[in-house]
């Protein structure tokens, strides 16, 4: 059975555990309201933490964008299915649209890369989140279940 790698970490570092989480599981899913009023799950990407925020970025025109800017509040979770580690993230979407995030970005991302290049990269929209409550669960008895605020 693979091992947490929840049990190698300082689970009093909330940054760090968090970073290894969303490095560990490069696919998570992000939870918006759409547009219609009704809960979306969408796969989605972290690019990095920079200053203690973390980053994400979504398309201009697409339909995630559409709905962040109507309700800012998102959540993103991953779960590893064989540790039954899992982490929620929550907090509200604060754009940053600027060529040094949207950078960074690309630099993290080979998926943006390979999609948006060129004029193209224009519509990568970079965001962080603010007010970020993290939620780190397993179900080790010795990790158990750790709030943190970023």
């Amino acid at each position: 059975m693979k091992k947490s790698i929840l049990k190698d970490l300082d689970m009093n570092d909330g940054m760090a555990v968090t970073l290894a989480m969303l490095k560990a599981h490069p696919m998570q899913y992000l939870g918006v309201i759409g547009l219609d009023q009704k809960p979306k799950v969408k796969a989605f990407e972290f690019k990095y933490e920079e200053n203690g925020k973390l980053w994400f970025d979504t398309i201009r025109g697409k339909e995630t964008w559409k709905e962040i800017l109507q309700n800012p509040e998102v959540e993103l979770t991953v779960a590893d299915s064989e540790t039954m580690d899992w982490i929620r993230i929550s907090g509200k979407v604060r754009i940053q649209e600027d060529e040094e995030h949207r950078q960074k970005a690309f630099a993290a991302s080979p998926i943006l890369r390979k999609y948006y290049s060129g004029p193209e990269a224009k519509k990568v929209v970079p965001f962080t989140l603010d007010n970020v409550q993290v939620e780190v669960a397993s179900l080790e008895p010795d990790i158990g279940t750790h709030i943190y605020r970023l």
